[in-house]
């Protein structure tokens, strides 16, 4: 069982996510800004983290960068999952630090090889 913390600040995206990976036998963590974000995954130290790119406090590359630069958090894979079209958008992802850049909305196929691809669970 992998523990997945999403963040993302529409509720009904967090709650769609989470039965999501309930449905796969994992457990999902939630956050609703960048520092909640930040402090979940300090404290719990998820085994993936899936982020939305428009954070009310922060852009979701600022989340990625810092939790990069964190000693506890810097080995946790991140992936950001955004509506943006931007065609290079994946490109400025990895930059920042994320391990890859998925576009909303996600199929439940993918999210199912997102999570076993970076968890091995």
């Amino acid at each position: 069982m992998a523990r997945i913390l999403f963040v993302d600040d529409d509720p009904m995206t967090l709650e769609t996510l989470k039965r999501s990976v309930e449905l796969f036998g994992h457990q999902a963590i939630q956050a609703t800004s960048g520092a909640q974000a930040l402090k979940i995954a300090s404290e719990q130290v998820p085994d993936l983290v899936l982020t939305d790119l428009r954070l009310p406090d922060m852009d979701g590359l600022s989340l990625v960068r810092t939790m990069k630069d964190g000693a506890v958090t810097e080995a946790i894979p991140v992936v950001v999952l955004s509506a943006s079209v931007e065609v290079d958008m994946a490109d400025v992802c990895r930059a920042a630090g994320a391990a890859e850049f998925v576009q909303k909305p996600i199929r439940l196929a993918a999210l199912q090889e997102l999570i076993a691809r970076y968890t091995d669970k």
